[in-house]
């Protein structure tokens, strides 16, 4: 019986390990731009002085939509979108938004956001622009009408992640990362080489 629930073990590990390996190459895999590159820019939009983090205690435990993560697990999109929607001046924090969005069906089951509920939770100020493609030239016009980029990357593993864009020096954009805790913006570089998706937080026209 000993035997048996060694060799249980065994395969176990050997499937995690395996679905961790193919969840990585498929990342790899992905279409993807550098998280340098587009225009030559001298940006810097508000963003409050300071980064808003999925893992703070008043929301982290917090059920992340309808899905069975929560905020602190897996939250780093409402977190990223909270940040943008507060700098352009519709105030909320994580869990506001996260409840919010769950109000107006602004969620699929797995806790993805569902861009055109950003109207609905912001009465009609702001909305969501859904880019098919990744491109720096999308991000730049952004920054210079002061809007938001919202980008995607992946952790080490293959797990995705998402953070606000809040400037540019030169090729460099600025990053508020809803993992990472400071008072000044990161560098988009210094997380990650490449971006898979782009999304625009902006002022309803």
């Amino acid at each position: 019986m000993r035997r048996w629930s060694v060799i249980g073990l065994i395969v176990l590990a050997i499937t995690a390990t395996s679905c961790v390996v193919l969840r990585t190459c498929w990342a790899r895999m992905a279409p993807a731009i550098a998280s340098t590159g587009g225009k030559d820019l001298r940006v810097r939009l508000p963003d409050g002085g300071k980064t808003l983090l999925q893992k703070d205690k008043r929301w982290a435990d917090d059920q992340l939509g309808p899905s069975n993560c929560t905020l602190g697990s897996h939250g780093c999109l409402v977190t990223s979108v909270a940040m943008a929607c507060s700098n352009l001046g519709v105030k909320l924090t994580p869990k506001e938004l996260n409840e919010r969005l769950k109000k107006v069906d602004g969620f699929l089951p797995q806790g993805w956001v569902v861009w055109n509920a950003v109207p609905k939770v912001t009465e009609d100020k702001l909305t969501a622009e859904y880019h098919a493609k990744a491109r720096h030239a999308a991000m730049d016009e952004a920054l210079e009408r002061g809007a938001y980029p919202v980008v995607k990357y992946f952790l080490v593993g293959g797990i995705q992640h998402w953070c606000v864009i809040v400037g540019k020096e030169g090729q460099e954009y600025l990053a508020r990362d809803p993992l990472r805790d400071g008072a000044k913006p990161v560098k988009l570089s210094e997380l990650t080489a490449k971006i898979y998706a782009v999304r625009v937080i902006k002022k309803a026209e």
